[in-house]
């Protein structure tokens, strides 16, 4: 009931200041004497229980949030996909060969290098044994220096200078899993490795 009360007056408040403020008062208002009519200006009591109460403190917060609540707007949560930590890599191995640390399912970045230079030597002799303007009608056969294949004629024969390095395999479409119905797959090593 004290709300309700507390609200009426606010609404009179208000209204009397937008009528007396903004409209002239007309001269059926005018009293004979000349004399115009007071403005009822309330002061509503300070009361700190009032959620009305003019001032700055209706900005800051009244309750305590729990920590659990005030952690996640501060660092995020991982199960919702905010979470402002960095995630440890727990998936670095390392390339006991180089000695380069590389991420599990990625080659280590110095192999890789490697194995794209290799890459563009058999792009760039490819692209000299078509042509240019000429279709790539036909599938491509590498030959390294010192193997010999026999090449069937729908192939085109690329023979590369120097000789097969040992991380390139002979047979790159070779499969490395054998799977078969019912019974245990087996990871085969690829042929033709030196």
């Amino acid at each position: 009931m004290n709300f309700l009360k507390i609200m009426s007056e606010r609404a009179n408040f208000c209204a009397q200041n937008f009528l007396f403020r903004f409209m002239a008062p007309s001269p059926e208002l005018v009293t004979v004497c000349g004399s115009t009519i007071p403005l009822q200006y309330k002061i509503f009591p300070q009361n700190p229980d009032n959620f009305l109460n003019p001032s700055i403190v209706w900005v800051t917060p009244r309750r305590r949030h729990c920590v659990e609540l005030r952690n996640t707007k501060r660092f995020g949560r991982k199960e919702w996909g905010t979470s402002k930590m960095i995630p440890m890599k727990r998936d670095i191995r390392v390339d006991h060969k180089t000695g380069e640390y590389f991420q599990v399912g990625k080659l280590a970045p110095l192999t890789y290098k490697k194995i794209m230079e290799e890459t563009r030597l058999i792009q760039q002799k490819m692209a000299e044994s078509f042509g240019t303007g000429t279709p790539k009608d036909k599938d491509v056969v590498v030959l390294y220096k010192g193997e010999q294949k026999e090449v069937p004629d729908k192939y085109r024969v690329i023979e590369m200078d120097h000789e097969r390095p040992a991380f390139f395999s002979a047979n790159l479409m070779q499969k490395t899993r054998d799977i078969k119905e019912g019974e245990d797959s087996q990871t085969l090593k690829p042929s033709g490795l030196s």
